[in-house]
């Protein structure tokens, strides 16, 4: 299969054209390297991966909560897969890092995660996110979910690992049963996702500091961890966990928490003050500032080139 390749216009004003394989199969041998240490901070749109990118971090996540979120709807799994694609397919064309894309159950049985596989791997993400819930699924810190079965879900991780035609997507298997059937439970099934072929495993709390390095030295493939807000699982820094041997540190719900609140106060200011104008300069991005975020320089030089 031929690679994609993106043209993307917008980094510092330059033209940069790189096949995604190419940017898979760097971030997969990254989480493979001897000492890997990655910081994914997650959001839910193009704007928040090209934040990301200026910041300086190496990888997005793309957080099925903070998708929910923008759409004003809470993360019960309520928007469709293409929905989700056609986000996940903005957001890796807005940012020249490798994406990792949360895709919650597959959407549907082992046949709906070879669908699910193949247009996010259209879409343009290097690895994916699969978890054991049962529908209706809820976000992970969420009480009351339900479980498919551990035979189920290693045909679901066997059905992405045949399903994608480059072998660097990588496929992260995720396990919500600790909560409801224990550690070792919860590690058994991991056993089997690795097995099954998955390149990294996760596993959701409720869990404390001394559980979490338990779980991170009984892990039976290399774990991405979720330092989320939400607090089920402690969040503990990124130097130390990847001195215990995680890859991958992943910070889903940051940014858009943040959004919510800025937003909220701006529109308090608004409403008693009837004015920005005292927030300029210190809690809004100039005008100016924003316009280079966005790429309009090198949309402006393609235009002056192009356009009649």
């Amino acid at each position: 299969m031929a690679s994609h390749v993106t043209v993307r216009l917008f980094n510092c004003g330059e033209t940069i054209i790189a096949t995604i394989n190419e940017t898979r199969a760097a971030f997969a041998a990254a989480l493979r390297a001897p000492g890997a240490g990655i910081v994914a901070p997650g959001t839910g749109d193009g704007l928040g991966a090209r934040l990301i990118e200026q910041a300086g971090f190496k990888a997005v996540y793309v957080s099925g909560y903070a998708i929910e979120g923008t759409y004003g709807k809470p993360d019960l799994g309520l928007l469709s897969f293409s929905e989700v694609a056609a986000r996940l397919e903005q957001i890796a064309d807005a940012t020249n890092l490798p994406v990792v894309a949360d895709a919650d159950t597959g959407y549907g049985n082992a046949l709906n995660v070879i669908r699910t596989v193949r247009g996010l791997e259209r879409a343009g993400v290097a690895a994916l996110q699969l978890e054991d819930q049962d529908l209706p699924k809820k976000c992970g810190s969420m009480p009351g979910k339900l479980l498919i079965s551990t035979d189920a879900m290693v045909g679901k991780i066997k059905a992405a690992v045949d399903a994608r035609s480059d072998p660097n997507l990588l496929i992260i298997a995720r396990t919500d049963a600790l909560a409801s059937e224990g550690a070792s439970a919860a590690l058994d099934r991991l056993g089997r996702y690795r097995e099954a072929g998955a390149d990294l495993l996760m596993v959701l709390g409720p869990y404390d500091r001394a559980m979490a390095h338990d779980l991170i030295r009984r892990s039976p493939g290399p774990l991405a961890y979720l330092n989320a807000e939400s607090l089920t699982m402690p969040m503990l820094p990124p130097a130390e966990l990847h001195e215990l041997g995680v890859p991958l540190v992943i910070f889903p719900t940051a940014l858009i928490l943040a959004a919510a609140k800025a937003m909220q106060n701006t529109l308090q200011t608004i409403l008693t003050t009837g004015s920005t104008e005292a927030l300029i300069g210190s809690e809004l991005v100039s005008p100016n500032d924003f316009n280079a975020l966005v790429g309009l320089a090198a949309l402006r030089s393609a235009e002056a080139r192009y356009v009649v």
